[in-house]
């Protein structure tokens, strides 16, 4: 059982959740210790909703010792010979990593931008829509035909 003082930071070790509330508290957050139980010595942060509760002091880790278990992390995930970069600090978004020849900055990666629209050829849309008329419905018709018939009839019904 870690002993954690009033005023410290601290990051969650592993996710807390509610059966009426959720999830309350989120893996990797950092929380501020509020206050310690005298006998139960659990410890008191706010939430992720804002609520002072009272949780394990194993559901949290030291700043410290939260990002020395995730760089053992990621020394983990590299194979045996492999040139591994050691984190050196971070800024925002940003990543600084050393490996053997000097420091590297590392940007995250941007995210690709999905188009809003895309530009057909009408003489392509209206070749498709034609042959999904003739192949998917059997109507032996081109799209024109079929608009033009369409309109015909929302005339004769609305045109009274």
């Amino acid at each position: 059982m870690a002993k954690f003082t009033a005023g410290q930071t601290v990051v969650a070790s592993k996710d807390f959740n509610s059966s009426y509330y959720g999830r309350i508290i989120t893996t990797g957050k950092r929380y501020v210790v509020l206050s310690i139980g005298q006998s139960t010595g659990r410890v008191g942060v706010r939430d992720d909703r804002g609520s002072k509760r009272f949780f394990s002091p194993d559901q949290f880790m030291s700043v410290e010792a939260y990002e020395l278990k995730q760089a053992q992390d990621r020394m983990n995930r590299f194979e045996p010979g492999e040139v591994i970069p050691v984190p050196v600090g971070s800024f925002g978004d940003h990543l600084f990593l050393r490996d053997g020849h000097g420091i590297i900055h590392v940007k995250p990666k941007p995210k690709r931008k999905t188009p809003r629209s895309i530009k057909i050829d009408p003489a392509d849309a209206k070749a498709a829509l034609t042959k999904m008329l003739k192949e998917v419905y059997g109507i032996d018709a081109t799209v024109e035909q079929v608009i033009g018939a369409m309109d015909k009839s929302l005339e004769l019904v609305l045109g009274a």
